[in-house]
């Protein structure tokens, strides 16, 4: 299971995410070959296999999987779960994009079927490798007991930095293709929830998409909580969230998705009776941008707040550096699947502490109806 030389990489899902961020780092890191590409577009796999000098292509990612030149994985197509479990089956290290899979029941038993596999496979956790966070995260343990727990997250927009990539876009895949995938996914998601709360189905997905870097985050600094103490849904992509952990001063989540800052607005603040550690997170499709930390203090009895920089780093060549350590076992994995299935259960739980919300439908006549799964 542990290649002697390149990791050979196939690539599950050559969407945008792959094409910005994933595949330059693969191709420029040294520990890795470029092994295979899948994808639904054919006309995107033939552009990316020049571009990379990639013969290897398939349509179906089973077939890929059954490549021998193929020793690990990125999963960064829109449902994973399923290709997670055939990942293990064929054992292949991967890492797969957030989140592991859209329901707790797809996900719960991936963990401990890839230990016994004895592959590593890690969630696409990359602020986890954030130099910026690294540091803020040690610093925040240094602070001894907090007084004051806070995450948000409203993001900012996500059609600027399109302008600064190239990107192939799929013109050949049909859209009814593509909304059966989503039909199926939100499927399964209501019925996962439950009657009672399928109508929270777009916050429960919003949670996992966009906040569940921020669970991963709380998760690494602060541990999982005990409980969720209070939920509220402000909006249909909009959830306020209390956090209770045992022994310890409660955490306040915020997450929003929507909003139309041109600026990246998710921060974590961590306040004790002395000092303040604010982490601020970059636009995530930026390369070589990071975390800003700040601090705040008292130094000889006088107030002080200090800047620690970003660096001209990406967290996203960080992670696949871990990646090769971790299946060469130089380094034990950070980002696990416990972990990814961990964020999950506490999505659940945010939306279990919500009052009941059926899902809404839309009658032939345009009146809304209450639907239950």
């Amino acid at each position: 299971m542990k290649p002697a030389g390149r990791i050979g990489v196939g690539v599950v899902g050559c969407g945008e995410i792959a094409q910005l961020m994933h595949l330059p780092c693969i191709a420029e890191l040294d520990d890795f070959s470029l092994a295979g590409l899948c994808d639904l577009s054919a006309g995107v796999l033939a552009r990316l296999g020049e571009q990379y000098s990639v013969g290897a292509t398939y349509r179906d990612h089973r077939e890929l999987l059954a490549d021998p030149a193929i020793d690990a994985i990125v999963i960064c197509n829109n449902d994973h779960g399923a290709i997670v479990a055939d990942a293990i089956a064929a054992k292949k290290h991967f890492i797969v994009e957030k989140p592991v899979a859209f329901t707790l029941e797809e996900a719960a038993s991936l963990p401990r079927r890839a230990t016994e596999a004895g592959i590593v496979g890690m969630v696409g956790y990359m602020k986890l490798f954030d130099p910026g966070f690294q540091y803020g995260r040690e610093r925040i343990r240094t602070l001894g007991a907090p007084t004051s727990i806070r995450v948000h997250d409203f993001s900012g927009r996500f059609d600027r930095y399109k302008s600064l990539y190239t990107q192939t876009l799929p013109a050949d895949v049909p859209a009814a293709v593509l909304a059966e995938g989503k039909r199926q996914i939100d499927l399964r998601i209501a019925a996962s929830l439950g009657a009672k709360k399928a109508g929270y189905s777009d916050l429960y997905t919003t949670i996992l998409m966009l906040g569940s870097h921020d669970l991963a985050v709380l998760r690494s600094i602060f541990g999982p909580p005990a409980r969720v103490a209070y939920a509220q849904a402000i909006g249909p992509t909009h959830v306020l969230a209390v956090l209770e952990y045992a022994g310890g001063v409660p955490a306040i989540l915020e997450i929003a998705f929507g909003t139309r800052y041109e600026w990246w607005d998710e921060v974590v603040e961590v306040r004790s009776l002395d000092a303040e550690v604010r982490i601020e997170f970059a636009n995530p499709y930026h390369r070589h941008h990071t975390a800003t930390v700040r601090v705040r203090e008292a130094i000889d009895e006088l107030p002080s707040e200090r800047m620690v920089p970003g660096t001209p780093d990406t967290s996203f060549r960080r992670q696949w550096k871990h990646f090769a350590a971790a299946i060469r076992s130089e380094e034990v994995p950070v980002s696990t699947l416990y972990g990814g299935v961990s964020d999950i259960r506490l999505a659940r739980a945010i939306i279990d502490a919500l009052p009941p919300k059926a899902a809404i439908d839309v009658g032939s006549r345009g009146e809304a109806i209450a639907v239950s799964q």
